[in-house]
């Protein structure tokens, strides 16, 4: 059950990943960014669920916060973008804030 929902949550981090570029680019169309948070919804929903099967060990806690964060800054830019203003200072965040989850998740640090 476990390496399943691993999987699950590996993918819908991909799948997070393109959608939220789709989104940047088409952001006048808002069926994209709805599904967008759909995969943030199934994302946290695994997140937690392997949080809870493992106990809470203290990486993986602050890998949930920075993906709460990563979450916060992805809106953030699609709502500047949406506004037509800047969002190059929110996707710095959102790519560094990608990179330190990944070196986690990945067990890099």
């Amino acid at each position: 059950m476990g390496h399943v929902l691993l999987q699950i949550h590996n993918i819908t981090w991909i799948v997070m990943a393109v959608l939220f570029l789709i989104s940047l680019i088409a952001y006048r169309q808002k069926a994209w960014s709805m599904v967008l948070r759909l995969t943030y919804v199934v994302m946290l929903v695994t997140g937690i669920w392997m949080l809870i099967r493992t106990h809470f060990p203290i990486v993986y806690d602050i890998k949930g916060i920075l993906a709460l964060l990563l979450i916060g800054l992805m809106e953030m830019a699609l709502g500047r973008r949406q506004k037509q203003k800047s969002a190059a200072l929110s996707l710095l965040f959102v790519v560094i804030d990608l990179i330190l989850i990944l070196l986690i998740g990945y067990k890099i640090i």
